[in-house]
């Protein structure tokens, strides 16, 4: 089993549409999976056309049986949906003995292939529960100012995680809302690769689509397959980035 978090500290960045769409694809491709939404607002339940629930609060403040809250989303794709009062998730997680590994201790009892964890835009004890739960970290973020400091603050506080006995594999940043044509995106993509090279995936373009998809309660590859953000952009080596390559790197680094 492979848990893999996905964080970024800056909001609208395209992380719970990442989160989503390679779940989604995970289990297009025969694996189990499960979609964990530690994000109050809940916006996993509501992309993939379900109602919100307090899963999160059920499963650790009245410890619930995990298989009892998770909603079979699509073949292969289960999801653990939230909504706000998982924000009382926090303060129970904060009096607890042993808190850092609360949501660890609960995944690893289970038989899913991979674990998904879409975790707030915020640092607080339930993030950081997210974070030492997983064997990787993906960063997804805009090419701007602003969002790139939200990847420092996540490798910063992977930093301090790393320093109390937990090792994570790896981590990957993730650039999304791509346009070629823009000089400051050109400009960023550029420096992030000079900053942190192969850590760097290949990137997904802006495409209207799939914002589109999520108010339909479908996932992109539904709505969508053959979109830029999908399939990548041409190039003169070829197609470029997209979920679809970014899936082909996520199971090539974590089968590997």
């Amino acid at each position: 089993m492979e848990i893999i978090a996905f964080a970024n500290q800056k909001g609208g960045v395209g992380k719970t549409t990442t989160a989503i769409t390679l779940a989604a694809g995970l289990g297009q491709k025969g694996y189990r999976t499960l979609l964990v939404d530690l994000d109050p607002q809940g916006h996993v339940a509501f992309a993939l056309g379900f109602e919100k629930k307090p899963a999160p609060y059920q499963l650790i403040c009245l410890e619930a049986p995990l298989k009892s809250l998770v909603i079979p989303a699509r073949p292969n794709l289960d999801i653990l949906p939230s909504n706000k009062l998982s924000e009382k998730v926090k303060r129970h997680i904060t009096l607890s003995d042993f808190r850092e590994t609360i949501l660890l201790d609960i995944f690893k009892k289970t038989s899913y292939d991979y674990i998904l964890l879409d975790l707030a835009p915020s640092l607080d004890v339930l993030h950081v529960n997210g974070l030492v739960a997983s064997d990787w970290v993906v960063i997804p973020t805009r090419l701007d100012a602003m969002a790139v400091d939200g990847v420092k603050e996540v490798l910063l506080t992977m930093g301090e995680i790393s320093k109390r006995s937990h090792s994570f594999k790896g981590y990957f940043i993730l650039p999304t809302f791509f346009e070629r044509i823009t000089k400051e995106t050109l400009t960023q993509f550029q420096e992030i690769v000079q900053a942190f090279g192969s850590n760097v995936w290949p990137p997904i373009p802006r495409d209207t689509r799939v914002r589109e998809s999520s108010a339909y309660g479908k996932t992109p590859w539904e709505y969508t397959p053959h979109s830029p953000a999908i399939c990548g952009y041409e190039s003169k080596r070829g197609r470029i980035g997209g979920y679809a390559q970014v899936l082909e790197h996520l199971l090539e680094v974590t089968n590997g």
